[in-house]
């Protein structure tokens, strides 16, 4: 057996695309599941590289990276665009920022389409070159895929979310002052264990928060539409 998956994944006849592969970061744009296609939803913490590396074995890891990531044990299948899965997991965070609902959706078909498939599952993948883009396309063993880029391209949404704003004094100890968002959005602060634990809607572009409710210790605020920023009550 030892032999027969030595002569699978020896790396001596591996594909020029392999190594385009190899030597590309790359960040993930769309998974397409059961026939459904889900773009990569704007994320505050803005989109990860993703990329393959030796595992000193004679095989090779891919991290697929989005909020968390998607660990993939892979060899490659010499003379082919093909690589056998020998193992995986993922890490589990859980994302309390902007458009929470659909990135923690999102992350979780990132992970399921690694982790699902059995050790020994077979994927392939294939590089398009369209200009300066190049697109990976990874597709599972059910024919669910996901696609990559070499750059990340800019869309209406992801300009939306990089939005800033300011928040003072940092640390804090009764009044935590927000400036520079727009009125009727929808505010939260969460602790670290993701529990809301205050909600209002800005009536201003400058918003003043009593944070004698909130015990010592460090939080996370949201905004709607703008990047999520820690502070610590002091």
């Amino acid at each position: 057996m030892k032999k027969i998956l030595f002569f699978l994944l020896a790396n001596g006849l591996l594909t020029a695309q392999t190594s385009e592969l190899l030597s590309t970061n790359w960040y993930i744009a769309k998974i397409v599941t059961n026939g459904q296609t889900e773009n990569t939803p704007a994320i505050d913490t803005g989109v990860p590289t993703s990329n393959f590396n030796p595992d000193g074995n004679n095989g090779y890891t891919f991290n697929s990276r989005y909020y968390n990531t998607s660990v993939l044990s892979l060899g490659f299948v010499s003379g082919t665009n093909n690589f056998m899965k020998t193992g995986s997991a993922c890490t589990l965070a859980y994302y309390m920022g902007n458009n929470a609902t659909a990135v923690n959706s999102y992350d979780q078909k990132n992970c399921n389409l690694f982790i699902t498939p059995s050790a020994g599952a077979q994927y392939t993948y294939q590089i398009v070159n369209n200009g300066n883009v190049k697109t990976l396309i990874i597709t599972d063993p059910s024919g669910n895929q996901v696609h990559y880029n070499n750059a990340v391209l800019e869309t209406k949404e992801n300009i939306t979310a990089k939005k800033s704003l300011s928040l003072y004094p940092n640390p804090v100890k009764e009044i935590l002052t927000i400036d520079h968002i727009d009125k009727n959005l929808s505010v939260k602060i969460f602790d670290l264990s993701g529990k809301l634990i205050y909600q209002t809607i800005s009536k201003d572009k400058k918003i003043d928060i009593n944070t004698n409710i909130l015990q010592k210790g460090q939080y996370l605020i949201t905004v709607e539409n703008y990047q999520t920023l820690p502070f610590i009550k002091e």
